[in-house]
């Protein structure tokens, strides 16, 4: 899914584990994608284009359910034996492989089950079809920031730089051309998404949620 999506889930694991820093979920959800950065960068992952659209076509080593488990293991035991904070560690640790999860149910067919460039490969594919993609990441926002109890401004947020991602959906031949002739400018439209996602988020939900107990002594 799109940046802001994954930067929602980290709303969700706030609220489930309040302790949590919000910076440390929000790099959590990303993890796996900032890995994709580094090795597209580097060239070792890729993009391609066809049929004018850009296509994630080889990304086995940062998009494996393997890598998403592996990276959530060793950094929630790293926090756990460091820090002695097992709540900080589960939240850091589901929060990395539920961006597995999320990019299983928009990517194509291109997350892999092992970091090596064969095997079969998971994505239901609704990336394929835009209208129904922005409504499922806009109702999954919007659920975040409700179960979050996040503010109207956040609610906003959201909304917009889910509509703001429609164009990367739709076919553009003439911009797809582009991309695949210049892969760095979308992997760095990729990170200017997350970043401007973390700092939209981080800056709007400060402040919240109250604990619960605090809530609820409140409605009383």
């Amino acid at each position: 899914m799109f940046a802001v999506s994954h930067a929602a889930t980290a709303l969700i694991l706030k609220r489930r584990y309040p302790s949590a820093g919000l910076w440390s979920l929000l790099i959590a959800v990303q993890a796996v994608e900032l890995l994709w950065v580094a090795f597209t960068y580097a060239g070792i992952e890729h993009i391609e284009v066809a049929n004018g659209r850009i296509h994630l076509a080889f990304l086995p080593y940062s998009h494996s359910v393997f890598t998403g488990v592996a990276l959530a293991l060793i950094v929630g035991a790293t926090i756990r034996a460091r820090r002695g904070d097992p709540a900080l560690a589960v939240a850091v640790g589901v929060g990395i492989v539920s961006h597995i999860v999320l990019d299983i149910i928009q990517h194509e067919p291109d997350v892999y089950l092992f970091p090596v460039a064969w095997g079969p490969r998971l994505g239901l594919g609704l990336i394929h079809h835009p209208i129904p993609n922005i409504v499922v990441e806009l109702l999954y926002g919007i659920f975040c920031w409700w179960l979050f109890r996040g503010t109207a401004g956040l609610l906003i947020g959201i909304i917009v730089f889910n509509l703001l991602d429609l164009p990367l959906l739709l076919p553009n031949p003439g911009a797809a051309e582009r991309f695949g002739a210049h892969p760095a400018w979308f992997t760095t439209i990729i990170v200017v998404q997350i970043v401007a996602s973390w700092l939209l988020v981080a800056w709007l939900a400060r402040g919240h949620p109250r604990p619960l107990r605090a809530a609820a002594a409140a409605a009383e």
